[in-house]
């Protein structure tokens, strides 16, 4: 049985687990033959179609030589030790060709897409410990982005399309996690999506939040520090209005704790115990508490301006 790796660089090995042989990597064209033909297992295809997808800048008489040595280049290297597998890629009577759905191969795209699927296509109230469980299987099998250093439009597709499911499972780890309560958990996935794409201001207005519920105010102050300066830095634009006014709350909250008097028998929290001089590394440098604090009430005093500016009315700020 072979295992073929489609996460991180394209690789096969014989077996799975500890009785598996070590992976051989695949590349140039023998690799591209064999990425593609796997991620439409089942399918099979006429050589003019390969050769559309696969080479298309090539003369069609040269394309098809090219492409029956290609095969003979692939089929050979299944063949031999470590490997030692054939019957992997085959013609069917019209001589097309095609990775059948009965060949002795199991492939990670197809073990991820089985655990998590289920999951994704369920409302969040019906999913249970197993599926749960499932999906934090499935994620852990993503070692990479699929085909790295593949860059044709097939593979940057099919690229795209696990890197979004990966991101949804994520997602919804990160939801089930803080049902659960389990704030650092639900923290760290929320951190793995931004690490994949710092750019989902839904994420990181989530993890303020977040960072709210586990106690960590300062934490979430910071984090729509690092959500401006992504926004800045790739797209040129500011935070959203919503994501303006959830600092603004957070941030109003900060206030009225550290001015509130402290009561003897209620236990100190973190927060309370740091002082207004209190400094944090954020993407611009070194910020005091009293910082930051400015900072909530300038940033939602600017968007305060530009809704006004445009007709709209500004959002309603929380008690002082």
């Amino acid at each position: 049985m072979l295992y073929l790796y489609l996460f991180g660089h394209l690789s096969v090995a014989n077996g799975e687990g500890a009785a598996a042989t070590a992976e051989v990597e695949l590349a140039g064209r023998p690799g591209s033959l064999l990425a593609y033909l796997a991620l439409a297992r089942g399918r099979f295809f006429a050589r003019g179609e390969l050769l559309s997808a696969l080479w298309p800048d090539q003369s069609e008489g040269g394309s098809i030589r090219c492409l029956n040595t290609v095969l003979w280049r692939l089929r050979k290297a299944l063949a031999k030790p470590p490997l030692a597998q054939s019957e992997i890629v085959v013609c069917d009577r019209r001589g097309a060709i095609g990775l059948p759905v009965d060949a002795r191969v199991q492939l990670d795209v197809d073990e991820f897409s089985r655990l998590v699927t289920p999951a994704l296509s369920r409302p969040l109230e019906q999913l249970d410990s197993a599926h749960v469980d499932a999906l934090r299987r499935g994620v852990a099998l993503y070692r990479n982005d699929i085909l790295a250093g593949f860059t044709d439009d097939w593979a940057l597709r099919a690229r795209e399309l696990h890197r979004r499911t990966l991101l949804n499972a994520l997602g919804r780890l990160m939801q089930l996690s803080a049902l659960a309560q389990d704030y650092p958990r639900a923290i760290g996935y929320g951190q793995d999506i931004l690490d994949r794409d710092a750019l989902r201001e839904d994420v990181h207005r989530e993890l303020m939040r977040l960072f709210v519920l586990n106690g960590q105010r300062a934490r979430a102050l910071q984090q729509f520090e690092t959500c401006r300066a992504s926004l800045r830095k790739e797209l040129a634009i500011e935070p959203m209005r919503e994501t303006l006014t959830l600092y603004q709350r957070i941030a109003d909250s900060a206030v009225r704790r550290a001015t509130e008097p402290l009561v003897a028998t209620e236990p100190t929290s973190s927060w309370l115990a740091l002082p207004a001089d209190h400094v944090f590394a954020t993407p611009e440098g070194r910020l005091t508490l009293r910082e930051l604090v400015g900072r909530a009430h300038w940033y939602a005093a600017q968007a305060d301006a530009r809704l006004t500016e445009s007709g709209q009315e500004p959002a309603p700020r929380p008690p002082a």
